[in-house]
């Protein structure tokens, strides 16, 4: 993977925004109840830590990554450890590989073997899946009992990288968990639960950012929406600008598309979408797609 090669001043609306995400976190903790509709601040900013953590990745803000994972690392939203995000979502942008079942560690789909050992039940779980309210009310849990079944299948080598790696991200979980509570009075229920809304409200981005095609180049999405959403996502929502330019930063990308949206569109299968409530009205109780991968 290239790192783009930033510095201080280039990378400045980056440190901006890592900057707000911990200022905003604190401020709204230590308020929490006395701000109206703080929860719901909560997931804004969760998410939002999310797209952080996205950015970061990709080799912001500065040209060492060690620094930037460092800027990173604190498990805010709870559920992933983010050096198996950041080793995953690597992997993930080996674009010939997109939606391909167990090689893409992002995909929802299923290779076609594997579907008929399924059980029923698991079946009308992954199809309940592809639609969005199945997305954004189990997605989340459903993502959760995948990583604690890793924890659990690493327990067989104590002391291996991915034991230690997903053993501290738990115990730094309980640590916060328990400072939230003891610090700014905010229950640990509370804050778990927004951080499962966090989580649902990155589902809604990426439900149906990927789709299986022949050609790479028109397997990911372009997204138009409004300005709120596509700054809550660091603009991500242009997806597949993104996945042609990993390291391009986040406050570049609607540039880059809007000088050569003719080429992206074209290049992508003219995979465009306009605004993700319509996908409300589309797949809220429709499946996007058949959970079995067409091709493998």
């Amino acid at each position: 993977m290239k790192y783009h090669k930033g510095n201080l001043f280039t990378e400045l609306p980056t440190w901006i925004a890592i900057f707000l995400v911990y200022f905003l976190w604190w401020i709204v903790l230590s308020n929490f109840n006395a701000i109206p509709f703080a929860a719901l601040f909560l997931v804004f900013i969760l998410t939002f830590h999310g797209s952080v953590q996205h950015e970061i990745i990709h080799g912001h803000p500065t040209r060492y990554q060690g620094v930037n994972d460092f800027l990173a690392y604190p498990p805010l939203a709870l559920w992933s450890p983010y050096l198996v995000y950041k080793t995953s979502h690597l992997k993930h942008h080996e674009d010939i590989n997109l939606t391909i079942p167990n090689v893409d560690p992002e995909s929802y789909f299923i290779s076609k073997d594997e579907w008929d050992t399924l059980s029923r039940y698991r079946q009308k779980f992954a199809e309940f899946n592809m639609t969005l309210l199945g997305r954004l009310t189990l997605g989340p849990l459903w993502y959760f009992f995948a990583l604690k079944k890793e924890l659990f299948m690493s327990l067989r080598k104590p002391f291996s990288i991915s034991f230690l790696v997903l053993f501290s991200h738990e115990f730094i979980v309980v640590i916060l968990l328990y400072f939230i509570w003891s610090y700014f009075n905010v229950h640990f229920v509370t804050y778990i639960v927004c951080a499962y809304f966090a989580h649902a409200l990155t589902m809604l981005r990426s439900f149906y950012e990927h789709r299986p095609s022949s050609n790479p180049n028109h397997r990911s999405v372009i997204m138009q929406t409004f300005f709120p959403l596509r700054i809550l996502f660091l603009n991500n929502n242009y997806h597949f600008v993104h996945h042609k330019n990993p390291s391009m930063s986040w406050y570049l990308i609607p540039r880059e598309y809007k000088l050569n949206s003719e080429k992206y569109n074209q290049s992508n299968g003219f995979f465009l979408e306009k605004g993700y409530f319509k996908w409300f009205k589309k797949y809220l109780f429709k499946s996007v797609k058949n959970p079995k991968h067409p091709a493998f």
